[in-house]
């Protein structure tokens, strides 16, 4: 969800010429970071407290806002993109506290435009589930609702208007891949397992997903893929593949901007499998289906977004938040590396 011009970026940000970073927040702990227009919204971990805060940076200010509604017990995990009219919208989710794994996740929206206040998306939510990872454009938001128990997730896929009654049902999409053929024993065939859905990205009729899964006969720890569904053509296709390893190779950020599709490679474990130019920013031009490749950054990127002619990257931040750990834990605007052409990178 990403349209800004460079004049415009560079007059909100007052970014110095060339490749140099501005750090337009520091948000004290691991998060995801969207943009919309100009504007980011991220969650702002407050130590004393021990929550999370709903933050923006609007565009044009000087300065993070702190949204008014309350703080969580864990992120956000909120997107940012336009209303049916056109003006900033966010969608983000309300879970139980720690420890154990998220329960009574809830989606909510809060627009930017309007003194409205924080709203439950009522003809989504389901008391009996989690709804989680929403995303939003246009007055449709996506998302994915857990059927699985425990520790044994089952997400599935959904997109509906946020308009539409409670009755109407939610379209089912693709999501996370059912099966798979393993690609160290190809004998092996059969239904994947610990499916989980780590990011969702509206933008028009095209819905990025980030997702990861085991399977029978594959190689490493994990599969993780970014995939590309069309909403309206009810078609679905891989854009990248990565096997997880110690490393925890994780793709980052999916966004969109101008036709492309933009993500990046990170190691959230040993960074040994995003060195020696393994990690870094990709972009994907959705006609013509072209990658390219941009100069490697840092191994460790919690956060990112691809405005085409900005990235915001979280960058030098722990998972232990108490002490030091994330003294220099912050969000970034650079100018983007330079690319070129690359190969697909696909299983």
């Amino acid at each position: 969800m990403r349209r800004i011009c460079l004049a415009a970026a560079l007059a909100v940000l007052a970014l110095p010429a060339a490749a140099s970073a501005q750090t337009v927040a520091t948000p004290a702990a691991p998060t995801a970071v969207k943009e919309f227009a100009g504007t980011i919204v991220f969650s702002q971990f407050d130590p004393p407290t021990n929550r999370y805060f709903l933050t923006v940076r609007r565009a044009g200010a000087a300065a993070p806002e702190r949204l008014p509604v309350a703080p969580s017990a864990r992120p956000f995990d909120a997107d940012i993109g336009p209303d049916s009219s056109g003006r900033p919208e966010l969608i983000y989710q309300r879970c139980s506290p720690p420890p154990g794994v998220p329960k009574g996740c809830d989606l909510f929206v809060f627009s930017l435009a309007n003194a409205t206040g924080e709203r439950p998306v009522r003809n989504a939510n389901d008391p009996d589930h989690n709804d989680m990872n929403g995303t939003i454009w246009r007055g449709r938001i996506a998302w994915a609702r857990d059927y699985g128990s425990g520790s044994t997730p089952n997400p599935i896929v959904y997109t509906k208007a946020l308009s539409a009654p409670r009755s109407r049902p939610s379209t089912r999409l693709p999501g996370v891949p059912q099966r798979r053929t393993g690609d160290v024993d190809r004998r092996v065939t059969g239904p994947t397992t610990g499916r989980t859905v780590q990011d969702l990205e509206l933008w028009g009729e095209n819905l990025a997903l980030t997702v990861s899964y085991g399977c029978g006969g594959c190689s490493g720890i994990d599969q993780s893929e970014l995939r590309l569904d069309d909403l309206g053509g009810g078609t679905t296709r891989q854009v990248a593949f990565q096997v997880v390893g110690l490393s925890g190779q994780t793709l980052v950020g999916p966004s969109f901007f101008a036709g492309r599709l933009g993500w990046y490679k990170a190691c959230l474990g040993d960074p040994a499998g995003c060195q020696q130019g393994q990690g870094g920013p990709f972009r994907y031009t959705l006609t013509s289906r072209r990658y390219e490749r941009g100069t490697p950054g840092p191994a460790r990127l919690d956060g990112f977004a691809d405005t085409g002619t900005l990235l915001y990257e979280t960058i030098g931040c722990s998972e232990e938040t108490g002490g030091t750990f994330n003294a220099d834990c912050r969000i970034d605007a650079i100018a983007p590396p330079a690319y070129a052409a690359t190969r697909a990178p696909l299983r």
